[in-house]
């Protein structure tokens, strides 16, 4: 699949410009919305099978990658940092050092908070589906399997709570802080976006999406975030 960008590609010379990835996927969005926001002309390619992910990114598997001409550069913290080198208008990072290592700082919470919780939703899902795909199987002896690894949660300190609730209730407490470190201002740090603000939007329209159950109404119901991704949308493309 081929997605081609009519921002304005000025500043981008006559690079060519390639982003291979899931245009679905947080990381691959981050990617496209810096694009997007430098003006840079590009085109996006996503993975149809393993093989994709082999070719495009020999060296660890993993999209998104981007390429200008000749140069690969693998991870979208990396690449928005390449692309500040390369394109340094508009910048992704503020000018004042205190600030800038504000904004890195929080690109990165959001890539690692909110990936945190997707990645534990599958596990736990994938988990279950497992358990109840054996247990007319197994019988009697996977109920008594499955009846012991509960009692011994119950000793180390676990509750009965589902483990999918309390998932959703750690999603629910990082968006509060996302609320509470935004305020009133515009955008993360800053009167217009950085990287960071690249990064809290792609998690939040993964969210958005439906990425766990409920998870969209958790951010509907938190209107300031709603407001401020519509203000990243409008800086970054619509």
């Amino acid at each position: 699949m081929t997605d081609k960008s009519s921002a304005n590609a000025a500043t981008g010379g006559t690079c060519k410009i390639t982003l291979y990835g899931q245009a679905q996927t947080p990381f691959t969005e981050k990617v496209r919305r810096g694009l997007l926001m430098k003006g840079l002309a590009f085109e996006l390619f996503e993975p149809s099978g393993p093989e994709d992910f082999r070719r495009w990114s020999p060296d660890t598997g993993l999209l998104p990658v981007l390429t200008i001409d000749d140069e690969r550069i693998a991870d979208s913290t990396a690449i928005l940092l390449r692309l500040d080198q390369r394109f340094p208008h508009p910048p992704l990072l503020a000018s004042e050092p205190k600030i800038a290592a504000q904004q890195r700082q929080l690109e990165d919470w959001a890539d690692e908070s909110f990936l945190f919780y997707f990645l534990r939703w599958q596990r736990v899902r994938q988990q279950r589906e497992a358990a109840e795909a054996a247990s007319p199987k197994r019988g009697g002896l996977a109920r008594i399997a499955m009846l012991r690894r509960l009692l011994a949660w119950l000793r180390a300190g676990g509750t009965w709570e589902r483990p999918e609730t309390a998932i959703v209730r750690g999603m629910a407490d990082r968006l509060d802080d996302l609320v509470n470190l935004l305020g009133t201002r515009p955008f993360f740090y800053a009167e217009r976006p950085s990287m960071a603000d690249l990064a809290v939007y792609s998690m939040l329209r993964s969210v958005e999406r439906g990425s766990m159950p409920d998870s969209t109404q958790l951010l509907l119901s938190r209107p300031g975030l709603v407001a401020y991704m519509r203000r990243v949308e409008a800086e970054t493309g619509g």
